[in-house]
């Protein structure tokens, strides 16, 4: 089952990434970390990528997460899946929670929450 949840933030997309990793935690599960900057056009991208196994459905999920500023903003792209299990999916909630510490590190910074599904 899927997740997504996208959002602006009113700080740059590298500062986003050091805040998410202030949970140790999370930063536990990180597989994949990649930055770009293009400091001439001040345009910044961190895409990361999280594993965890939930115990709850016996499956592993994945969380990629993209931060950019290439609009102006600096939005948050947060993708949960693989989390689901059997014929129907079914992930107990698990997306959720995988994105829920994103949403928790950036909350005081997050200026509007553009889909949450």
């Amino acid at each position: 089952m899927k997740h997504y949840l996208e959002f602006t933030v009113n700080v740059k997309p590298v500062q986003a990434a050091q805040l998410i990793f202030e949970d140790v935690e999370l930063k536990s599960k990180l597989i994949f970390e990649d930055y770009k900057v293009v400091e001439a056009v001040e345009k910044e991208i961190a895409i990361l990528i999280f594993e965890k196994f939930f115990i709850r459905n016996n499956s592993t999920a994945t969380l990629t997460v993209t931060i950019d500023n290439f609009s102006g903003e600096t939005c948050v792209k947060c993708i949960s899946s693989g989390n689901g299990e059997g014929l129907f999916d079914i992930g107990w909630g698990a997306g959720k929670s995988f994105i829920k510490p994103i949403r928790n590190k950036l909350a005081s910074n997050i200026i509007e929450i553009i889909e949450d599904r």
